[in-house]
């Protein structure tokens, strides 16, 4: 931990709460992770590349393949009408009220809608003649009519993306709680405000990628590829090729980053898939940069327009929320267009007691790369709105921005509370985590001096905060609300003592560099008593591990940390009652630690792991226990109902009054995550979600014109926050474990991006109140706040 990281809670015994070196930093620091990329391959793969289109409407009136088939090199080059022979049309069936379904073919065949969707794909020798022989593919496009922001998509006569859509609205849901016009009073108060939120992905170091094998004999096929939910991408291969899925294993290696952006499923899986079905070869397809801008998952693309009412005191009496979601050209699978808006609304009222809400939520198709999840999918966005709401109510009714916070706060001696959308909270820190953050950053002292400190040295300077809440471990109810029927909800464990004594923990995850190897070995360690460096973690491979959702949604400790302790306590009761008999003691005088089994309370009488293996396995004389089964495997499954996180974020920022450029000059968090496994893991997760926050919010956007094309797919133009940009973080931690999970765990992958969103974003915002600059867009760009500022300084007629 670095100085100033606080925790309530420290590890007593054992190793949970330790913050343990990652045992994955072994191979990755020095170069030896293996990849998609690195897979060796077999001697006669094909390599695949893709055409993409680039029109964004246009109808495929011919695709020419003969000069790319004629090139040295080339194996086969096909149209989207011949793949269409090999694959099911794919779908994302949603089963929620207001969703239109829209079919796509994972290469089209007769219309495109957006630039970098496949028309064509070529197999070669090499990638360099497959890319070689892809430029030579001869297309006729017939341009038609386009649309390409969600604002454009919803007028009258706009052009429709899909004919099944006449509107372009591909789902759209409404809500509110009962006699939602009346709570209005003569004297409150009234706030309409709308806020941006531009697009961006995720840009994993990593580009997506995969391997399909087809294996000789009995015609199954072995499937790597860069995902986060290995058992969902069985499932749709299956279903999209007509093979078995017991003849299907999908192995994820490491993945350098998914960040939700490899939670779907990509036509180009589906293709790769079918064509080594096809020719009986081994196909690997490997995504260059401008692919993965192109045509991975974007995100947050969205308008909200929120109306409040509310008292003098600041205290929320109702809030309205009209949300308006770009969700390009095609639902995303399996999760569907609608999870983002969706989980915006239903996020959007966060710690706050506000008791009257009502929401609007569209999400509309354009002729752009389809949207979809994004660390924090839809939360950041919703804090975003809300807290930027906060900020303006106070500036309206002359009040300090944290007092707004804290009249309308949940507290703790509420709890439990369900609030008007029907999410209910029963283990929360809202108003000591605010109190601490506020402490620590001396945010009243600031406050204080903001007057002097608003405008020293060329530079406006503000303070953002963030308060909020984190919804986690979704598990299958929290899916069916949002209507996604393809992702299971639970997660699975299965915990195997092999004859040696040794641990092997099967878990239905795929890492993507959360540290899991480190933190089960932690977990399985304290809950069986085993040494940890006796326990091997695998996951990641549907041949080996049991079903599950795999890593999405800040899961892996609330949904497989609960299987595995729940494993856990299956397989130690069965070790207690061996350790009985062999030490001639009741089962509930026996205490498991150090990879032996003693007699409580008499610390020389015990018998080791290996012992108890050995006897479980029948390698020895020792009798079982009479009704006890041989071997010591044991497996559980998890559906957790959604954990909730909270935090708050404090940003200090400064904003030069020449060049528009902020710098972020403190930063204080402070998080309650429930029961903590490893705290430096937990730190990472933090500090890498405040990076992408930040990037969100002052440097990244992809920018379509009004062409239809993506103007910066590349990363000299699309920017990326580095370790120069990223400030130092003061994170400080509350342990309030949660009620609803057998370890209390709650969830931490996504709190940083969404409590940075709204945090640096209010920040600036109140930078640039004083000079009548209004910050309700994002990104924030040197050129778009110099040019408010300019545009503030102006003389009005």
């Amino acid at each position: 931990m670095n100085p100033g990281e606080t925790t309530t809670a420290r590890k007593a015994d054992g190793h949970v709460g330790e913050s343990l070196p990652r045992r994955e930093d072994a191979w990755l620091l020095r170069g030896a992770g293996r990849f998609v990329d690195d897979v060796e391959v077999p001697r006669n793969t094909i390599h695949l590349t893709f055409v993409l289109s680039p029109e964004p409407h246009a109808r495929v009136k011919a695709v020419d393949v003969t000069a790319a088939r004629a090139l040295a090199g080339v194996i086969d080059v096909l149209p989207g009408s011949e793949v269409a022979k090999l694959l099911q049309p794919l779908e994302t069936r949603i089963e929620a009220e207001g969703y239109r379904s829209t079919a796509r073919d994972a290469v089209a065949v007769d219309r495109v809608r957006f630039v970098g969707e496949s028309v064509a794909v070529v197999l070669a020798e090499t990638p360099y003649i497959a890319q070689d022989a892809a430029d030579l593919v001869l297309v006729d496009y017939e341009e038609l009519p386009k649309v390409c922001t969600a604002e454009e998509a919803t007028m009258d006569n706009a052009p429709l993306v899909h004919a099944s859509t006449p509107d372009n609205v591909l789902f759209e849901a409404r809500f509110e709680t009962p006699d939602f016009p009346s709570h209005a009073g003569a004297d409150d108060e009234h706030l309409e405000e709308t806020f941006r939120a531009g697009r961006v992905t995720a840009v994993s170091i990593e580009p997506r990628g995969c391997l399909a094998i087809p294996e000789r004999g009995d015609g199954s096929l072995t499937f790597y590829t860069s995902t986060q939910v290995p058992h969902i991408v069985r499932t749709a291969i299956a279903e999209s090729t007509g093979l078995s899925e017991s003849k299907i294993r999908v192995i994820t290696p490491d993945v350098g980053g998914g960040f939700g952006m490899k939670a779907h499923v990509y036509p180009e899986e589906h293709v790769a898939a079918a064509l080594a079905l096809k020719y009986r070869r081994a196909v690997k397809w490997i995504q260059d940069r401008r692919e993965d801008l192109l045509t991975s998952a974007h995100a947050r693309d969205a308008v909200f327009t929120l109306k409040a009412v509310f008292r003098r005191d600041g205290t929320i009496v109702a809030l309205e929320v009209d949300c308006l979601s770009n969700a390009g050209a095609y639902s995303s699978y399996p999760y569907g267009c609608q999870l983002e808006p969706l989980g915006s609304v239903r996020m959007m009222l966060g710690p706050y007691a506000i008791p009257n809400y009502k929401y609007r939520i569209r999400a509309v198709a354009t002729n752009t790369c389809p949207t979809g999840a994004y660390r924090g999918t839809g939360q950041p966005n919703a804090f975003f709105a809300i807290e930027g709401m906060m900020d303006r109510i106070a500036r309206k009714l002359g009040l300090d921005p944290a007092a707004v916070r804290r009249c309308n706060m949940i507290r703790e001696d509420q709890l439990p509370f369900e609030n008007a959308i029907g999410i209910r909270f029963d283990a929360a820190s809202f108003t000591r985590s605010f109190d601490l953050a506020l402490q620590v950053a001396r945010y009243a002292e600031y406050r204080a001096a903001q007057t002097r400190l608003r405008l020293e040295d060329g530079k406006y300077r503000g303070i953002g905060i963030a308060n909020f809440t984190e919804v986690s471990g979704i598990g299958s109810r929290g899916w069916r609300i949002r209507g996604v029927s393809r992702v299971p909800g639970f997660d699975a464990a299965t915990l195997r003592m092999e004859p040696s004594g040794s641990i092997t923990a099967c878990i239905s995850q795929a890492a993507a560099g959360q540290g899991h190897l480190t933190t089960f070995a932690q977990l399985v360690a304290d809950c069986t008593g085993a040494r940890i460096e006796d326990i091997a973690i695998v996951e990641g491979d549907t041949g080996l591990t049991p079903y599950g959702s795999g890593a999405i949604a800040s899961r892996s400790a609330v949904a497989s940390g609960s299987a595995v302790i729940l494993a856990a306590g299956e397989l130690t009761a069965k070790l207690k009652r061996i350790a009985g008999v062999m030490l001639e003691v009741s089962p509930d005088d026996i205490v498991l630690k150090n990879g032996a089994a003693e007699v409580m309370g008499v610390p020389g009488h015990r018998v080791p792991f290996r012992r108890l293996a050995e006897t479980a396995y029948s390698m020895n004389s020792t009798a079982l226990p009479a009704g006890t089964d041989f071997g010591l495997t044991a497996t559980s499954i998890y559906d957790p109902p959604a954990a909730m996180a909270n935090a708050v974020h404090i940003a200090f920022v400064s904003v030069d009054a020449q060049d528009g450029c902020v710098e972020i000059e403190r930063y204080v968090v402070v998080h309650d995550c429930g029961r903590i496994i490893n705290p430096a893991i937990v730190n990472g997760q933090i500090r890498g979600g405040v990076a992408q926050g930040l990037g969100q919010v002052l440097m990244e956007g992809l920018v379509y014109d009004g062409n239809g094309q993506l103007l910066n797919a590349n990363l000299l133009d699309y920017l990326l926050p580095t370790a120069m940009d990223v400030p130092n973080i003061d994170i400080h931690h509350i342990e309030t474990p949660g009620l609803d999970s057998p370890g209390g765990f709650k969830g931490v992958g996504e709190g940083g991006v969404i409590g940075a969103v709204p945090a640096i974003a209010n920040a600036v915002a109140d930078a640039l109140a004083g000079v009548g600059v209004n910050i309700n867009a994002l990104p924030l760009r040197p050129s778009l706040v110099l040019g408010r500022l300019q545009s503030a300084s102006q003389p009005r007629s």
